[in-house]
């Protein structure tokens, strides 16, 4: 059964959240992105870069890997901070 579109929406919107704070660049255009796709793979920068920006943005190092395929990423972000992206 497929998820309904609010909740698609929803998703898609998280991840272009987290996306945007490791690649500032307002111009960039990601890759499409699939279920196994990790924040390495759809960011053009070095894993070290990564990592800095996620670190600064949230305030220290978040224990999820950078390998963790975005979907899974996002779920684990927001058990830690249940309030992002949002207010």
């Amino acid at each position: 059964m497929l998820a309904p579109t609010v909740e698609t929406e929803r998703r898609r919107r998280e991840v272009d959240a987290l996306i945007a704070v490791v690649e500032p660049d307002p111009e960039y255009q990601g890759p499409l992105v699939t279920d196994e796709a990790s924040l390495l793979d759809a960011v053009g920068a070095s894993a070290q870069e990564i990592q800095d920006r996620l670190d600064a943005h949230f305030g220290g190092r978040l224990p999820i890997p950078l390998s963790t395929p975005l979907w899974r990423f996002v779920d684990a972000l927001k058990s830690l901070r249940p309030t992002w992206p949002g207010q």
